[in-house]
């Protein structure tokens, strides 16, 4: 029985001896990664955490920008800048929408995405033309600047977004009265044909997309094939073509809101070779 005890009593303190072993390793390890922490707060090297979260953060900018001024800061626009309203609604074209939004933007300009119709005045979504869904700043009717106090109103095409333009009161008012006072707006694809024409706002040169041209007919530059953009400095209107020629149509706006020098700029940027532009 003495030599089973003594063998009971060394396997207890080898257990003891391993246990006491596995809690110094515990407590060393502990005490490293809490020299770690401390060291890397020093030096303000961000937590895997935090690093996930402004991760989401920038990653969650570029999907939904912010609107106007509090968009992202690399292009953030001055308390100066040009104001433009970007109309959106159901079956926008999305190529275009984003386009000339991005394509102001970085041009300094205070971009608005402005939702025309639908019932519910709160419910900012816009379910675009090939399904995307963007959400818009405000609702035209909510708005409370008359026309005169924006540089540009600019209508990206697709249907029945551009249907809806032009059945909308307010815009039409809002784009007639800028017609009456000399002030610029613009529309690209359908909505030259759809939304212009019908109401008397394109009385100049112009163009649209080239299925829809044979409704301004009359209208059309000298060189349809030619003018994917046109700008019609008489009559403050600027005219384009469809998804292909929104980056064109955008820096052309940029050219007429603040200047050449920028709009270059900004073509550069974007890798676009600015083409002449017929009136």
């Amino acid at each position: 029985s003495t030599p089973r005890m003594s063998m009971a009593r060394v396997r207890g303190g080898l257990a003891i001896g391993l246990l006491l072993l596995l809690c110094a390793a515990m407590v060393a390890f502990l005490s490293r990664s809490r020299d770690i922490f401390l060291r890397s707060s020093r030096l303000g090297v961000p937590s895997l955490r935090n690093n996930r979260v402004a991760g989401l953060s920038r990653l969650s900018r570029r999907i939904r920008p912010q609107i106007g001024p509090t968009g992202a800061s690399a292009f953030a626009s001055a308390p100066d800048a040009k104001r433009v309203l970007v109309c959106i609604a159901d079956g926008s074209e999305e190529i275009e929408t984003s386009g000339i939004y991005d394509t102001l933007i970085r041009g300094g300009v205070d971009a608005r995405l402005v939702k025309v119709g639908g019932s519910d005045k709160a419910d900012l979504k816009c379910k675009m033309s090939r399904g995307m869904t963007f959400v818009a700043e405000s609702h035209l009717e909510d708005l409370d600047e008359k026309a005169e106090a924006f540089d540009m109103v600019v209508l990206p095409g697709g249907l029945p977004g551009a249907q809806t333009f032009a059945s909308s009161p307010r815009l039409l008012s809002m784009l007639k009265d800028r017609k009456d006072n000399g002030q610029w707006y613009a529309a690209i694809c359908a909505s030259p044909a759809v939304v212009l024409e019908p109401n008397g706002l394109l009385p100049g040169k112009a163009t649209c997309f080239p299925g829809l041209q044979d409704k301004i007919a009359s209208q059309l530059s000298n060189d349809p094939s030619a003018s994917r953009v046109v700008i019609d400095n008489d009559c403050k209107v600027v005219t384009s073509q469809g998804p292909g020629t929104t980056m064109e149509f955008g820096v052309e706006l940029l050219s007429i809101l603040v200047g050449d020098e920028k709009a270059d700029e900004v073509a550069k940027g974007l890798l676009i070779q600015r083409a002449a532009v017929p009136a």
